[in-house]
């Protein structure tokens, strides 16, 4: 009598979208019996942060008909939105064009998993465990997942969808302030506009999409000051203003091999004819995502590091913008003198008797100025150098040798395969790895258009690898 076949075990770390996708991609696709373990810790399991929100006026960055979860079904999430009551009486065509809430996402994404497990094979097992990973052992082709509870899972492969990294910590000369409850680290927890002080200021350290997030979340407690932004730009955030014009010339020109300096005179010479016609540049850099993976591919280390040093914050810039309506807010806040934007640097901040002061220097100006404010929060991105990661799982794996950053220190050294290359430079086959952790491999690797992709491929991969065994 034949016993049946041992079930593929996949073990994926973090179920953000990133990871549930994954797991939906798994469960679609597999043919053969499937044991997937989903280890969460943190927020509503496939929400993460972006979508855990429960704010109506937090909203989506990219307009709903580019954000279905499935890359073969690009009308998946527009579909559902037309069907919801708040939306079914638009003309589909303007939804597609429309930020919608992001907790309006996070519904689909709940409706996107609740389908797939309707619908999964009799012989695909699936378990959600709310717990810690802490260490990974990997030894004679099983993985041991330790996990802070004392519980221990063996996978066949594990998947690392770890998610974005709270910021670095600001300089400050006496490291006690990190523990001040008025010195947010997290912009992402909700202790961040929680209890303010309505009419003392507040002083937020960077200007882009998160900062946007905790206005809006501050100003709608019924906060009477003035917030404070600092950053080397100031506010150069920008708006989406052409509603995605589609150009192609840029692309049709663009060639391999790459080279920054040809690339940089090239996407010039098209912005220049934009400039000539009264438009601004965006169309032409989203022209490029396309293909920016690949471009970044074929760029070599010297070039990506000139591109992060002199270029990357143009880039930015242009491609991670906000929806209008929410840029003339913040505009609006600035001319009733309710937000004062900064541009400069942050030398130190320390305790008071009444809250925290900051000081900083302004770009062009010798002399430092202080500001007393009742609270700050850092809002200045995701700490991308996993050696000073804070994730515990990541320290371990950093400390084995088993995990190491890529050469731009943005990411996690890995194959093309996303597997993991360890400190001695040899690839991890059975860990994988998806999303912000490789940022040094693809640099575009944030957004659902990204995530979906890669979520459909590493299913593939994973599956292909464990069928041809």
């Amino acid at each position: 009598m034949s016993s049946s076949p041992k079930p593929l075990e996949v073990a994926i770390i973090g179920a953000g979208f990133s990871g549930m996708m994954t797991a939906v991609q798994l469960i679609r696709k597999t043919t053969v019996p499937l044991s997937l373990y989903l280890i969460n810790d943190k927020y509503e399991f496939g929400k993460g942060p972006a979508y855990s929100t429960t704010h109506p006026r937090h909203i989506l960055n990219v307009p709903a008909a580019k954000m279905a979860a499935y890359p073969d079904q690009p009308n998946h999430f527009l579909d559902w939105a037309h069907q919801q009551d708040a939306y079914k009486e638009m003309d589909k065509e303007v939804l597609g064009k429309v930020f919608l809430p992001r907790r309006d996402y996070g519904r689909y994404l709940v409706e996107v998993w609740a389908e797939v497990l309707a619908a999964k094979r009799p012989d695909t097992a699936v378990q959600i465990i709310q717990d810690k990973a802490v260490d990974i052992t990997t030894a004679e082709g099983q993985n041991k997942i330790e996990l802070a509870s004392g519980q221990t899972i063996t996978a066949d492969y594990v998947i690392l969808a770890t998610g974005n990294e709270p910021p670095r910590n600001l300089p400050v000369s006496d490291p006690a302030l990190y523990d001040d409850p008025n010195y947010i680290g997290d912009p992402w927890n909700n202790k961040a506009v929680e209890n303010l002080d309505p009419d003392r200021d507040i002083l937020i350290i960077g200007n882009g999409l998160t900062m946007v997030d905790i206005v809006i979340g501050i100003m709608d407690t019924g906060y009477r000051g003035v917030i404070h932004t600092l950053s080397p730009d100031g506010l150069a955030i920008l708006p989406h203003r052409y509603g995605y014009i589609s150009y192609s010339k840029l692309v049709e020109e663009v060639k391999a091999p790459y080279k920054l300096n040809d690339l940089y005179a090239l996407i010039n010479k098209h912005i220049k004819v934009f400039k000539k016609s009264g438009l601004s540049p965006e169309p032409v850099i989203d022209s490029l995502r396309p293909i920016t993976q690949k471009i970044w591919q074929g760029l070599s280390l010297e070039d990506k590091q000139r591109f992060m040093k002199y270029l990357m914050p143009h880039w930015n810039k242009i491609r991670h913008r906000m929806p209008g309506h929410m840029y003339d807010y913040l505009m609006q806040r600035q001319i009733a003198g309710g937000m004062v934007v900064h541009r400069g640097r942050l030398l130190n901040m320390t305790q008071t008797s009444g809250g925290l002061s900051a000081e900083i220097l302004e770009t062009n100006t010798d002399t430092p100025i202080k500001l007393d404010v009742s609270r700050i929060i850092n809002c200045i991105g995701p700490n991308t150098y996993v050696s000073q990661s804070l994730n515990p799982l990541l320290q371990r794996l950093v400390s084995k040798g088993m995990l190491h950053a890529d050469p731009l220190r943005i990411g996690m050294q890995v194959t093309d395969h996303w597997t993991l290359v360890g400190a001695d430079g040899q690839e991890i086959p059975s860990l994988y790895t998806i999303g912000g952790n490789l940022r040094g491999l693809l640099w575009e690797t944030t957004a659902v258009p990204e995530l979906r992709g890669q979520a459909e491929k590493l299913a593939g991969e994973i599956l292909s690898k464990a069928t041809n065994v």
